[in-house]
């Protein structure tokens, strides 16, 4: 099971489009679908320091993750080069921050994020939620118990981008592809 991060190369390449794909409400009811699977977290056992994935079968065109996040884990900001998501949390609570990038913003270019944090939300065992191509988060496990989730992404998840908060923008340092995963 591979859990270390790989290596970000620097890009300023802009954001990809957006081709045609399922609705959010599919891609929800898709991970709220595979969330259900039986005994699922049991699948994939948390080291107790740094988080874990597991892909999970989710049909063409689609990459679906069951992902393991011990207490104090997470994400750095990130977005996933065009591909509309969807996320539920399985088991325990996750907290994602988050902003959407203007329609057509160039990625080489720093992002306002309001307040420093952008928008926060809580995702407790049970809850989910979808989201567009232009969205870019960060999300973590601020609770005391190791959380599940599972993602879902459209078309097939091939690009990531990497930010870094500066005051109150967020700002391009790297990308990693689905060769990096």
């Amino acid at each position: 099971m591979e859990t270390a991060r790989p290596e970000i190369r620097p890009s300023s390449c802009a954001p990809a489009a957006s081709p045609a794909g399922p609705r959010l409400g599919d891609l929800l009811a898709l991970a709220t679908r595979l969330a259900a699977e039986p005994d699922l977290a049991r699948r994939l056992p948390a080291p107790a320091d740094r988080r874990a994935w597991l892909r999970l079968h989710a049909g063409p065109g689609t990459t679906a993750w069951l992902i393991a996040w011990p207490p104090g884990t997470g994400t750095a900001w990130h977005d996933h080069g065009g591909a509309a998501g969807a996320m539920v949390a399985l088991e325990g609570a996750l907290t994602e921050r988050s902003i959407e990038a203007p329609a057509g913003h160039p990625a080489d270019q720093a992002l306002p994020l309001p307040g420093g944090t952008g928008r926060v939300r809580a995702l407790a065992a049970g809850q989910g939620r979808a989201f567009t191509g232009r969205h870019i988060h960060e999300v973590t496990n601020e609770g005391a118990a190791t959380a599940y989730s599972v993602h879902v992404y459209a078309p097939d998840l091939a690009l990531m981008r990497h930010y870094v908060p500066v005051g109150q923008t967020l700002v391009l340092i790297g990308l990693e592809t689905g060769r990096d995963w």
